[in-house]
């Protein structure tokens, strides 16, 4: 009888881990959907789609919107803007599927770079730290 119990407890708990760790639909969350994003053109900040296709700014309607990356001190605690992606393929409107986006990056007033690395090491402007990373899922 006891093997039986311990048995059943077994099986109750991989189901219940399998349950919790594989993905399902429609458990995106707002978070996840939606990013910062800014213009190129005239500087509007707004929350936008998490994909990197350049969009049409809301304030200004022109095609210059792309996704703005933010990191957080892990010193200080301060929130800043640590560099913007794009698609390499300015007239794309859709993502493809089976292949991974080639993806441009540059901080704020640079030059667009296909290496994340060629930006160079982020700090922290408020106390130059160079403990920054994404900032934590909430």
């Amino acid at each position: 009888m006891g093997r039986r119990i311990l048995v059943v407890v077994c099986v109750v708990a991989i189901a219940v881990a399998l349950y919790l760790a594989l993905p399902r639909r429609g458990r995106i969350t707002e978070q996840m959907s939606y990013q910062p994003r800014v213009c190129e053109a005239c500087g509007h900040r707004f929350d936008g789609p998490s994909d990197p296709i350049v969009t049409a700014c809301p304030q200004c309607g022109k095609r210059a919107a792309v996704r703005a990356q933010f990191y957080q001190c892990r010193d200080c605690g301060e929130s800043f803007e640590a560099f913007r992606t794009r698609l390499a393929d300015e007239g794309a409107t859709k993502l493809d599927p089976m292949k991974p986006p080639k993806l441009l990056h540059k901080r704020e007033g640079g030059q667009w770079t296909p290496s994340l690395r060629s930006l160079g090491p982020f700090q922290c402007p408020k106390c130059k730290s160079a403990n920054v990373r994404p900032p934590r899922p909430q």
